[in-house]
């Protein structure tokens, strides 16, 4: 059996990279159902898993 991986965003809507130290990943109970979320250290936006189609398409600036 393989290692579990997670999938997440490689940017946040106001273009900031994610990654390790670059977010917090969190659990948000008030949903229905609940879901992860992502918050950027940048700019402090809260980001749902429901909005992201899977899989995700890298950003279009690491394209070089």
């Amino acid at each position: 059996m393989g290692p579990l991986v997670e999938r997440f965003p490689s940017h946040c809507p106001r273009g900031h990279r994610l990654g390790a130290r670059r977010m917090l990943v969190g659990w948000d109970n008030r949903c229905d159902p609940p879901q992860r979320i992502w918050i950027c250290m940048r700019c402090s936006i809260v980001m749902h898993h429901r909005d992201y189609t899977w899989p995700l398409t890298d950003h279009p600036s690491d394209r070089a």
